[in-house]
Parts: structure tokens; sequence; C-alpha cells
């Protein structure tokens, strides 16, 4: 049955998937395109560019990058989360020979110090750390945002991480070992390890997590992608297990840095989605839960009887503040030892000297990107020609400098752009008003009664987007969009809701278009962001995209180990993605954060100072806090 579009406003909701394109013949293939697929990461280049940041010290990072984590983003100006998963650099082999030639290599664990600033840490004192939007869980299988993983990052260690240099070491593993075929990934955790309530962790721990990521009644929508070629996990003895895969996977290694056991004796009873531990959780990492006050705080301690070294902190406090401005002040009376800042107030209100004094400002690329997201199942967004519309009246020129005095950059494609599997070749579409209104007319949305407004089958076009209340990035950004819009013809309603509020509906499709963020991950498989089998609640496609020929590429990139035709297939993805438009891609913008001098140890990595192996765990209080915050 076809639906009119006044009928569709009424379905709406209620529809679980329509193609995005129902209406549209199947993009032809482009001549002499390979269709194979990927893998690893990025360019050879400097994080950051010392002329414009001297402060930075010049420090050269070189790097990794590919997918999911989300972030209220651009909008915040942003961070994927893991999301993240957003930046740049070297091409790793030591992943390429872990990850594509495996050979029976076993990898052991090595000893992994914390590296920075030279000195002697002291043991003691708290660190307050900023938070843009409370989380809505911490079960590390349920978490989707770029929040959550800030504090798990500090409670559960992972099978196996990246290091500062994206080297993929083993944490709570002792050694592992790939199979010649790929098909096996054998696996001994250390000896000892405990959880934070003491009990031990075993096989039968990571098995359980396994099997909770690929049970159909978890939301496990930022883990299941990497797992869903897993044939099953055996447990050989209570510290060894076997992945065994269904056929050879290129990530099958960087899926196993995506797993984080969470305690059986824990969650094994009870209703998984709902168990108060999600509020309360019992991890293996550095610090043990403490407190969690909703919508104020997250408060952390130092777990003393760790497996590695002991942190130094006596605690990590996170408050919770969503507006950029309160944030900032609460900076500067010594609230907070940390946040992430806008380019205005990078420029404007962070470089009087007494701030410089008390604070180092760190300028770094992160593997992200901002983005408009288009409900593909909506009246007003299933038709691609729509899609390229909005996106021609998207100012991105405008919006970088005016937003952004010109240090973000254009992003065309899912991937990060300084990973290989970005393609170059594929241009920006241009701002272009009168060609956006051309389409538009095309597509049927045309003003027949002279009211201003475009209509299609007697419903108008008019439509809501979201973005996370607190955000002056995202408020201006919609408002420059919005403008444009009415110009063309077009209502939209801005409508600001609360971080989790606004993660919660965008995850479940409940919208129609949302400004958003990825913080990528260091695969760049996108499977489970724009594969048709990846719609909520399922997956990450909350656009519900669906083309056949990318899902084809998908799907056969998880399979390639020859890093050429992975790369080829990435390409073509991208230029599909770029004519389908499921997204409108904004830019990548360089993360912007100023540190109090009173915490000592902290790292940039390329996928920033957090996001890596041991991360933020071995800062430290300065014992001369002559500098410190207030």
């Amino acid at each position: 049955m076809l639906w009119s579009p006044s009928e569709r406003v009424k379905q709406n909701r209620a529809a679980h998937r329509v193609s995005a394109h129902a209406s549209e013949p199947a993009p032809a293939p482009l001549e002499g395109a390979v269709i194979p697929r990927r893998f690893w990461l990025y360019k050879s280049e400097p994080m950051i560019d010392s002329s414009v940041n001297p402060s930075f010290g010049g420090i050269p990072l070189t790097g990794a990058a590919g997918k999911r984590m989300f972030t209220s983003g651009g909008i915040r100006q942003m961070v994927f989360s893991n999301r993240f998963r957003v930046v740049a650099f070297a091409a790793l082999a030591a992943l390429l020979a872990v990850s594509s030639c495996g050979g029976g290599d076993k990898k052991s664990a090595r000893k992994t110090e914390p590296a920075g600033e030279t000195g002697r840490p002291t043991p003691g004192g708290v660190v307050y750390r900023h938070l843009e939007s409370d989380c809505k869980t911490l079960n590390w299988v349920l978490y989707t945002t770029t929040y959550e993983n800030y504090v798990l990052r500090y409670l559960y260690d992972r099978l196996l991480d990246y290091d500062r240099n994206m080297d993929i070491v083993p944490v709570l593993a002792k050694n592992y070992e790939v199979s010649k075929d790929h098909l096996r990934i054998a696996v001994t955790l250390r000896d000892s390890l405990r959880w934070h309530d003491g009990a031990p962790i075993t096989a039968e721990d990571v098995k359980f997590t396994v099997d909770k990521i690929l049970d159909p009644a978890v939301p496990a929508v930022n883990k299941e992608g990497w797992f869903s070629r897993l044939d099953r996990v055996d447990v050989t003895g209570p510290l060894t297990l076997d992945f065994v895969w269904k056929e050879p996977y290129a990530p099958s290694v960087h899926a196993l840095t995506q797993l984080a056991p969470i305690p059986k004796h824990i969650y094994g009873d009870g209703d998984f989605n709902e168990n108060p531990a999600n509020r309360s959780p019992v991890g293996s990492g550095p610090f043990k839960f403490e407190e969690w006050r909703t919508g104020q705080m997250i408060s952390l301690v130092r777990n003393d009887d760790y497996h590695g070294r002991k942190a130094y902190l006596d605690r990590v406090i996170f408050k919770i503040i969503p507006d950029g401005s309160v944030a900032l002040n609460a900076l500067k009376t010594g609230e907070l030892d940390e946040m992430r800042i806008t380019q205005i107030q990078w420029e404007t209100q962070t470089n009087d000297p007494e701030f410089l004094a008390r604070f180092d400002k760190k300028y770094y690329n992160v593997p992200q990107y901002n983005y408009l997201a288009w409900n593909c199942r909506s009246v007003w967004f299933e038709d691609r020609r729509v899609r390229r519309a909005m996106t021609m009246l998207f100012d991105r020129e405008t919006i970088n400098k005016e937003l952004y005095s010109g240090f973000a950059e254009i992003v065309t494609g899912p991937f990060y752009k300084r990973s290989w599997a970005y393609d170059p070749a594929v241009e920006p579409i241009p701002f272009d008003p009168a060609g956006a209104m051309t389409l538009l007319d095309e597509a049927g949305w045309t003003d027949a009664d002279n009211d201003g407004v475009r209509e299609k089958d007697g419903a108008k076009f008019e439509f809501d987007f979201f973005i996370v209340s607190g955000s002056e990035t995202g408020r201006r950004l919609s408002e420059l969009f919005q403008e444009q819009c009415r110009k063309a013809g077009v209502i939209v309603n801005i409508r600001q809701f609360e971080g989790a509020t606004f993660f919660d509906k965008m995850f479940k499709g409940e919208y129609d278009c949302t400004a958003s963020a990825w913080r990528l991950e260091n695969d760049p498989d996108v499977y489970d962001t724009f594969h048709s089998s990846q719609v909520p609640p399922i997956g990450l496609n909350h656009t519900f995209y669906s083309n056949l020929e990318v899902d084809t590429l998908l799907e056969r990139g998880r399979i390639e180990f020859d890093h050429g035709a992975r790369k080829a297939m990435y390409h073509r993805i991208h230029r599909l993605i770029h004519e389908d438009q499921p997204y409108t891609f904004i830019n990548s913008v360089p993360e912007k954060r100023p540190f109090s001098r009173r915490i000592g140890n902290i790292v940039i990595s390329p996928n920033g100072p957090f996001d890596f192996y041991p991360g933020a765990a071995y800062w430290y209080v300065k014992e001369d806090t002559s500098q410190a915050s207030k």
C-alpha cells in the first residue's frame, strides 16, 4: 500500500522501516569500481600545528581512526562516541600484523607504564572532570555516549586496548593468539584478577558478556556490530577461552579492544536492562564506583586492589553541567579541572594572564565528525533529492567561519578525514539555495497555494530539528539553517532536549532531523551505522538508511584482508553514502580543552587524552599547587 504524505505523517512513528530509496532507482555502480573491502587507519601527519597552538609544544603524535560514539556535538562543537569513535595518522603496521596476518602469532601482555611528564607523582587528591550531559547507564554493554565512556574508562578494563601510540596491548588478557585461518582467537586472562567486590574474574564472565551483547533482548547497539560474525565463545578453562568466528573477520582483534567484561554474578539474574547495577556498577578498573547524583555528579574512588599499578588520585568526580557558559565559570572558579570549550571560548574568554597561569590550553585533533541526520522513513526525507536539497541549504563555509573561525574541516563521508578509508576525491555538495529549490520542486514539494510554505499531497513541509539544550554552537547552527530553509519555503522547528532525552529519542529513531557527532574508533568499519539490518533497536543506523550495494560492500569489507581491496570498497561506500545523503556531513573540528596546571601526567594520544589505555587513570595532583585551581 502506498501512503500519501498526509497519511504518512500519521503513520510515521509506527512504521518500523521504509526504504530510503522507495521511489528511486538504485544508483549505478561507478564504472570500473572495485567491489571488495577495507582495513586500517590514518595517514601520517602531525596531530597539531604548533604554530597555531604554541602552548601545545608541537608534540608530534601519530595514530589511527575509524568509528562510533555519540556526542551532542557538532554541536556542542564536538566529539561519540566511541563512539567514537574523533584525527589522523600513521597506518599501524602492528595492527595489520595482528588483525590481518594472524598466523598463529602469540601476543603477550607487556607492562604499560604511565607516560607523560617527569617528576614524582604524589598519591592523593581529587580531580574534578566535566560531563556535558548526564549518563543514561553505567552498564558497559548498554552504554552509547561519549559521556558514559568517559566514566566507564575508569571503571572497566578491556581484554585488549590501544595504548598512547595506537598499538594493541593486552590488559585483562595475559596473551592472545590468532589462528592462521583467522577463525579463532585464543585468549588467556591474567592470574588473580578481581572484580571490585572481590569476586574473581573468570572466562565465564567474558563469555557471559559476549552472550549479552548478542542477546536480541539487550540493546547493545554500540557493541553488537563488532560481534555479529562471531560463531561462539568456547570456555576452555577458568582463565582461557576461544573466540570462534563464522568466517575470517578483518576487525576480529579490534573487536576484542571493544570488549570489557562485566560480572556474571551481578548481572546473571533478573532484568539485565534494568539491573540496579546499571547505576552502581561493579567493575574491574583502577577506580571503583562511589556515588551518582542524577543531573549533578558521579564520584569514583581509587581501587586499591587493582591488578595493575594503583592510581595516584583518591577520587575522580564528574560534575554534570550541560550549559557551556556555566561550566566555563565553574572552571574559572576552581570547581572543575578540565572541560571542552567552544571556539569562541577558546579565542575570547580564556586568554587573560590569570587563566593562562592556572590552565594549560590543549588543542588537538580526534577522530570525529559532526553531522545532521535525516530520518529516511520520514515523509519529508525518504527521497534522497530532498536530503540533498537540505545539504544544499546548509551553509557549511559560513558555519566554519562564524562558529569555528575557519579551524574546522568540511567532510563528505562517514570516515575520519585522515583515514585511508576516506575518499578525498569526493567533493562537498556546495551551498546552493537555488539548486535546492529546484530539487524540492522535482521531488513534488511546491508552494501551490502561494503561502510561502511548500506542500505535497496536502502535507506542509514543516519538520522538527532536535538539538541538545545548553549548546550555544548547536543553537547558532540550527538558527542559520532555519533561516535558509524559511527562504526556500520549508519550516524548521528547533527543539532542545537535555542530553539523555536527546540520545534516547535519536537511538529510537523518534525524530525528523538531529544535529549530532560521531566519535570514531580505530577500525573504519561502519556496518552498525549504515547497514540496513542495523536500524533501531538493533544497531546505530538511526536514520533507517537502506542501500543494497552499501550493504553488500559493508558485508564484504568485514571479511577482506587485502588492504588495497578493502580501501577500494570503503571509497565506494563513501561515494554511495555521499550520493544518498542520509547525513549532511558537516565538518571535523579540533578539540579544545583547558587542563588545570595542578594536574600532572596528561597525555594526548591520537584518540585524545582519555580514549586509550591507561588514559587519564594515572593523572595526579602536583605537590606544588601554587598554580592550582582556586
